[in-house]
C-alpha cells in the first residue's frame, strides 16, 4: 500500500486490528500503539485518482503512531472533524491548520480520542508540473511545515475531498472512466496547490525534523531489542544521545517517558505474538519472556488493564475468535458549513 498506485481505483475497508489499519495507511509503518483500553475500530477510504492518492481515515481510540513518506512523494495532511486535533511531530495542531508532507518526511502522531484525517499525496515531479501549469510559478513543499490557508480555500479543499470520497464510495466504477478520473484529479489538484502556495506558515522555533528523526531511531531500537531487558542507559547508548535529551524528545514527540514507551511497545508486541501463536505448542511464559519481560505478575496486570483480558485468554483465542468482532460502522458526513462543489464528470 505504500507505493505509487499504477492505476486508478478505490477501496473502502473496516478494521478491528490496529496493526492492519496502520499498514494500510499510505506512508504508515508498524509503529502503532493504543494508549487506552477499548474496542478498536477504524475505517479507511483509499482512492488512487490519476496521479493523486487520497486517503480518508477514521479511528476510535487514542494512539501513538509513526509514519515515513516515500522519497518521491509530497502532499497535505488535514483533519476535517470536530474532535480534538492530534499532536504531530511534537506540535499540537490547531483548528484550520494543515501539515505539509515532504519528501522522506518522518512523523509522530499522537491522538487523545477519535481521530478523523485526510491525506492527499502525489509524486513531487507531478505536483511541480501541475503547479507551473496552474499558476506559472514553481512550488516547493517544506517537510513538516504547518500552514493555515485562507478559510475559503481550506473549505474548498475539504469540500472537494468530501465530494470525491462520496463519488468513489457511491460509484467505485467511476474511476474506470478516464474522463471522470481526469475531472476528479483536476478538482483535487487546484485547491491543493493553492493551499500550499497561499497558506500562512506557523512560526516554529524548534527544529522538529531532526528531533523527529532521533525519536524514530529510539522507536526502532525498542523494536529491534524487544527480546532484551533494556534500561535507560542502554537506550541512550543505542540512540547516541544523553538521557536528558532522550527524555525530552520522548515527551515532546510521543507524550511519555522512554520507559513508558518501552513498556507500551512490549505490551503490544507481546499481544501480537500471543494472538498468532498456537496455545498447544507455546506457553504464555515462553512468549512473554521472549519479549524481554521477566516480572510476569506486573506484566499480566498491565496487560489486562490495557487489553481487557489476561495474556492466557489472548493465547487461547482461535483464529475464528480473533476475527469475530464486527467492524465499527462509520458514516462519512459532509461538513454542513462547507459550500457544495460540483464535479463535472
Amino acid at each position: 500500500m505504500n507505493g505509487h498506485p499504477d492505476v486508478s481505483g478505490a477501496s473502502i475497508r473496516g478494521f478491528v486490528d490496529p496493526d492492519e489499519f496502520q499498514s494500510a495507511i499510505h506512508a504508515g509503518d508498524d509503529q502503532y500503539s493504543l494508549l487506552e483500553r477499548g474496542r478498536f475500530g477504524a475505517q479507511l477510504t483509499d482512492a488512487a485518482i490519476g496521479r493523486v492518492r487520497l486517503q480518508r481515515g477514521r479511528e476510535l481510540l487514542p494512539r501513538v503512531a509513526t509514519s515515513a513518506m516515500p522519497p518521491n512523494r509530497v502532499g497535505i495532511l488535514g483533519w476535517p472533524g470536530d474532535g480534538r486535533l492530534p499532536i504531530v511531530r511534537g506540535a499540537q495542531m490547531r483548528p484550520g491548520e494543515l501539515m505539509c508532507l515532504g519528501l522522506g518526511m518522518q512523523s509522530h502522531h499522537r491522538t487523545s480520542g477519535p481521530n478523523d484525517f485526510i491525506a492527499v499525496t502525489l509524486d513531487a515531479a507531478d505536483l511541480a508540473r501541475a503547479a507551473l501549469d496552474l499558476t506559472g510559478h514553481e512550488l516547493t513543499v517544506t517537510p513538516g511545515k504547518i500552514m493555515r490557508p485562507p478559510d475559503e480555500l481550506r473549505t474548498r479543499l475539504f469540500s472537494t475531498i468530501h465530494s470525491a470520497v462520496r463519488a468513489v464510495q457511491a460509484t467505485p466504477v467511476i474511476l474506470a472512466s478516464p474522463q471522470a478520473t481526469a475531472a476528479l484529479e483536476q478538482a483535487l489538484l487546484q485547491p491543493i496547490i493553492l493551499c500550499l502556495m497561499q497558506g500562512e506558515a506557523r512560526k516554529e522555533s524548534i527544529p522538529r525534523g531532526r528531533r523527529a528523526s532521533i525519536a524514530k531511531l529510539f522507536e526502532a531500537a525498542v523494536d529491534e531489542h524487544f527480546d532484551t531487558p533494556l534500561l535507560l542507559p542502554d537506550l541512550c547508548r543505542i540512540v547516541g544521545v544523553p538521557g536528558r535529551t532522550l527524555r525530552a524528545l520522548c515527551q515532546e514527540q510521543l507524550g511519555m517517558s522512554p520507559q513508558r514507551f518501552l513498556a507500551l511497545r512490549r505490551l503490544h508486541l507481546t499481544r501480537r505474538a500471543l494472538l498468532w501463536s498456537d496455545h498447544r505448542s507455546m506457553t504464555v511464559t515462553d512468549i512473554v519472556t521472549s519479549h524481554g519481560v521477566w516480572e510476569l505478575g506486573r506484566f499480566a496486570v498491565a496487560y489486562k488493564s490495557l487489553f481487557g483480558e489476561s495474556p492466557s485468554a489472548t493465547l487461547r483465542r482461535t483464529p475464528e475468535r480473533r476475527d469475530a468482532e464486527i467492524p465499527v460502522s462509520f458514516g462519512f458526513k459532509p461538513n454542513p458549513h462547507s459550500s457544495a462543489v460540483s464535479l463535472r464528470l
